[in-house]
């Protein structure tokens, strides 16, 4: 354990594009870059949401996009990581919004010569369906390791809540909310060793 909250210390010191670089092979430094665009994701995905796109959907294409723009990314073109998974995020967000038809699967909606613009040459059916598998197991595992409090106060936390909000949302105190947030993250940790 002692060894994983060193190694996490440490890439948290990291810049995100040399994240992004360790991140094309090392499990946690993705996980380090995941959990910093995290809110960017979240306030996106609910930004693009209409009738007939809903923002879950939303918030897992972006996170989709996120790790395609990690493994896209090449530090020697001079574009800050940021920017480059910003443009990635919203732009997929956005295809998406614009394809979306009431009741009527993304999937069903292309053609294949749709497909071609739609797909890149690394992003493929089963790459998309091994990402969702990966990070469906993985909240899978978050979840049931975390306690009902600690997973409401990650929950809000990760929505852009402050502990004093989160606090008066679920009614505990403002410590309350930080020992949560201190047992998930250890418990968090714990997984990303596991699956690493």
């Amino acid at each position: 354990m002692l060894d994983l909250d060193f190694n996490l210390n440490e890439l948290n010191s990291k810049p995100d594009e040399e994240l992004a670089v360790l991140g094309k092979t090392d499990k946690t430094a993705a996980a380090v870059l995941i959990s910093r665009y995290s809110r960017l994701i979240f306030i996106k995905s609910e930004i693009y949401a209409t009738a007939e796109t809903d923002s879950d959907d939303l918030h897992q294409e972006g996170m989709l996009s996120l790790l395609k723009a990690i493994e896209a990314f090449d530090p020697k073109k001079g574009v800050k990581f940021c920017t480059f998974a910003e443009v990635c995020i919203v732009n997929r967000m956005r295809t998406l919004s614009k394809r979306s038809v009431k009741n009527t699967s993304f999937a069903e909606r292309i053609d294949d010569d749709e497909a071609a613009d739609v797909l890149s040459v690394d992003e493929t059916p089963e790459s998309i369906y091994f990402y969702k598998e990966f990070f469906s197991e993985l909240w899978k595992n978050i979840c049931s390791v975390l306690s009902l409090t600690e997973l409401n106060v990650l929950t809000l936390c990760v929505q852009g809540l402050s502990y004093k909000s989160a606090a008066e949302k679920l009614g505990i105190t403002e410590k309350a909310v930080d020992n949560a947030m201190q047992r998930a993250r250890k418990k968090i940790r714990a997984v990303m060793h596991d699956i690493n």
